[in-house]
């Protein structure tokens, strides 16, 4: 496992972090969209489909899984913000919105602070499956926790394959060693800074068991723009069920002019 990696690179290097690469003709939005912990961006493909062709779904590969299996995962928050905010601004998108499921709802707030830092403007973020940024899952998953508490918790969550995880000796390992390296994201703190700009849209499912206690208000303290809820019917994995219903939310938010940011990454952020 790493903290981190030397930022910059080749075109390869850009193309690595976004499933299905930078070659490809670009619409007016482009979603980039970020796993929960132990996920990987082959998960967003079909669920996030029907939100185009108004918007580019983009899932973003994070290093230790599928395409980037033979390179360590990150175990600290804040670099991996810098280095994927860095590749985000040379990958030459058109106008950004972020979308995060879970520990992936982190991260997007945490990236979108960061992009609007460099000056480029996201559109909106959509944080899914997770409480307020300041919240962590410390009583579900301790930092030492066993493979068999990581693996109750998952199955507690409704996490989609976990039969397979447990027939599957190698698979299991592997989700194992990447869900350790997301924990070190999660309870590395969070990236300081002020609200950011964009406007955020949180998703839950209504029987998700896991924010018991979570307060989804503070979501709403971390943005200067509007804050919106949308409960959806099912569990942590909701989506999984619910994609028609979440890519209805996210086109709505992204194609109403009152409902979004920035239109475009040549606005100064700062007017």
């Amino acid at each position: 496992m790493r903290t981190g990696a030397e930022p910059g690179g080749d075109s390869g290097d850009l193309d690595r972090w976004f499933l299905g690469g930078l070659d490809r003709p670009w619409g007016d939005i482009q979603l980039l969209a970020l796993p929960h912990s132990g996920g990987n961006a082959s998960s967003y493909r079909g669920w996030l489909a029907g939100a185009e062709p108004d918007v580019d779904v983009v899932p973003v590969q994070l290093p230790g899984r599928e395409t980037r299996l033979s390179e360590p995962p990150f175990t600290d928050q804040p670099t991996l913000i810098a280095e994927l905010a860095d590749m985000v601004s040379r990958a030459g998108f058109r106008r950004i919105a972020v979308f995060g499921h879970s520990m992936g709802a982190v991260l997007a707030v945490n990236l979108c602070r960061a992009l609007e830092g460099a000056g480029i403007p996201v559109a909106h973020v959509f944080v899914s499956g997770h409480g307020g940024p300041s919240q962590r899952p410390t009583a579900t998953f301790p930092k030492d926790a066993s493979d068999e508490v990581i693996l109750d918790a998952l199955g507690g969550t409704g996490a989609p394959n976990y039969e397979m995880l447990l027939r599957h000796p190698e698979l299991r390992e592997m989700v194992l060693r990447v869900m350790r390296a997301d924990l070190g994201l999660v309870l590395s703190g969070v990236v300081a800074g002020p609200p950011v700009r964009a406007p955020i849209t949180v998703l839950n499912g209504k029987d998700d068991s896991t924010p018991a206690g979570w307060d989804l208000n503070e979501w709403a303290t971390v943005t200067r723009g509007a804050c919106v809820s949308h409960l959806l019917p099912g569990d942590h994995f909701y989506l999984v069920e619910q994609g028609e219903e979440v890519a209805r939310v996210i086109r709505t938010a992204l194609t109403e002019p009152h409902a979004s940011g920035p239109a475009t990454r040549d606005e100064d952020p700062s007017t």
